[in-house]
């Protein structure tokens, strides 16, 4: 008798596909990726390189095709759902504030109400964000209060507390990871790291938001998804994790990285630009609760991720530069 599998949600994205990558490395689970896009091809899906993987993909619309989705989960039958999917350029959410809530809460809402009566599910393994936080000044718990700056962040945050409340009421078992800024090979061009890559190698210079005075905490993609899947096996209904590297860098001090490994100089290559509208000043997550309940900490350091990235870059240099390097919103 088979397995029952795994099903993630937003398994085209940067996070989601390192997820099933992460989940096939074992080769009795079973994986089945969900996403509103067709698949895309290996230069952004790990998963791609593994021979015999279990795996199948079904392009089905969270929103506008729910119940298709709800048919196949009735027909998989998952233990285990990981719900990636979400609307994540933040600056975007100031101005079409109705996309994002109805992916990143309606879309949620109207799942997890259908996942509640399942009685196949036996794990929701929810991805939230440090945005909902606000600014963090101090490093904060599981419990801060939220105090979300964009629409962005508050879909998130309040997708978070529909969440807790399914929990409460009808003990419906979710985690929820929360981490500060992800990175690693076959990131979003966009992205701060790959995007000052490629500004390099074409001999652009890289525009810093604020001048790059945001503190940000940077924690490599594998760190994530090995402390995410730690969590959906161990973690109980409602326990929410922090993922983050306790080392902080601004903005301009990761292009700075960059730019030395590449054999340039950052005032060659970075220029400031206006600031984001809504971006927090700094995020400082408190990771000890993943610590001591999971074992978890960051193995990947931040030279090392950046090198990663560089040389998965370098290595696919044709086939990037003839994908668009701004991000392209997809109503």
């Amino acid at each position: 008798m088979k397995r029952a599998p795994v099903v993630v949600i937003g398994s085209n994205c940067f996070t989601g596909s390192h997820f099933v990558d992460a989940l096939l490395e074992d080769p009795r689970n079973i994986v089945v990726g969900v996403s509103r896009s067709p698949e895309k091809g290996p230069l952004y899906l790990p998963y791609k390189a593994r021979q015999g993987r279990d795996f199948q993909f079904h392009q089905i619309d969270l929103v506008r095709q729910a119940g298709a989705l709800q048919a196949l989960l009735d027909e998989l039958q998952p233990a285990v759902v990981i719900h990636v999917a979400a609307l994540s350029e933040v600056t975007l959410s100031n101005f079409r504030p109705a996309e994002y809530f109805q992916t990143n809460t309606l879309g949620v809402v109207t799942l997890c109400d259908f996942l509640r009566t399942r009685p196949y599910l036996k794990r929701y393994v929810h991805i939230s964000s440090a945005e909902v936080y606000g600014p963090c000044e101090r490093p904060v718990s599981e419990s801060e209060p939220f105090r979300p700056s964009t629409p962005y962040a508050v879909s998130k945050a309040a997708a978070d507390l529909y969440l807790a409340t399914l929990v409460k009421n009808f003990g419906f078992p979710a985690v929820t990871i929360r981490s500060t800024n992800v990175y690693g090979r076959r990131q979003q061009l966009y992205k701060i790291i790959p995007r000052t890559v490629i500004a390099i190698k074409e001999g652009r210079k890289v525009q810093l938001h604020g001048g790059g005075k945001a503190i940000k905490s940077f924690v490599h993609i594998r760190d994530v998804v090995r402390g995410g899947l730690e969590a959906m096996r161990v973690g109980k209904p409602g326990d929410v994790y922090h993922f983050s590297d306790s080392k902080d860098q601004t903005t301009a001090d990761v292009v700075r990285r960059i730019a030395r490994r590449m054999g340039r100089r950052f005032e060659e290559i970075a220029e400031p630009a206006r600031e984001r509208l809504g971006e927090d000043s700094r995020y400082d997550l408190d990771c000890s609760k993943a610590k001591a309940e999971l074992g978890w900490s960051p193995e990947v350091s931040l030279d090392q991720g950046i090198q990663e990235v560089i040389d998965w870059i370098e290595a696919s240099w044709e086939e990037i530069c003839a994908e668009p390097l701004a991000y392209v919103h997809k109503p």
